[in-house]
């Protein structure tokens, strides 16, 4: 499975579920589209490999939520950080990605921007 594989299977994840609706979801790097600040974006990294084995890889990966720029709901992007963290631990299969497990808490971190950003960081296993 490729990387670009990897990241439409999550795409695919998140929209399965729903948790995709009403963000603006990109691979890789923020990049803020002329005229959105009010848009709230979802973000899907790589976050540093992990230990490869004969049939499978064990990479880290994270979502990233962005609220619009001064959010008048922050608490709905925070809340859907936090579901999105439950799902992970509920169905953690998907395609050749075997599992996801969601690693440490859910920071907040507000930009310079006035968004509020929050992450979930995740261990896969990935089958080759």
């Amino acid at each position: 499975m490729t990387r670009g594989e990897v990241y439409d299977a999550l795409r695919a994840w998140l929209q399965k579920h729903g948790l995709d609706a009403g963000y603006r979801v990109q691979k890789r790097v923020w990049n803020e589209l002329e005229d959105t600040q009010s848009d709230r974006y979802l973000v899907i990294q790589q976050n540093g490999g992990g230990a490869t084995e004969e049939a499978l890889t064990r990479d880290y990966y994270r979502f990233i939520l962005l609220s619009g720029q001064n959010d008048a709901s922050v608490d709905e992007v925070e809340n859907r950080a936090d579901a999105i963290r439950q799902a992970l631990i509920d169905d953690h299969k998907i395609e050749c990605i075997t599992s996801m497990q969601p690693v440490g808490g859910i920071p907040a971190i507000r930009t310079e921007e006035g968004r509020f950003l929050f992450e979930i960081n995740f261990q896969t296993i990935i089958s080759r």
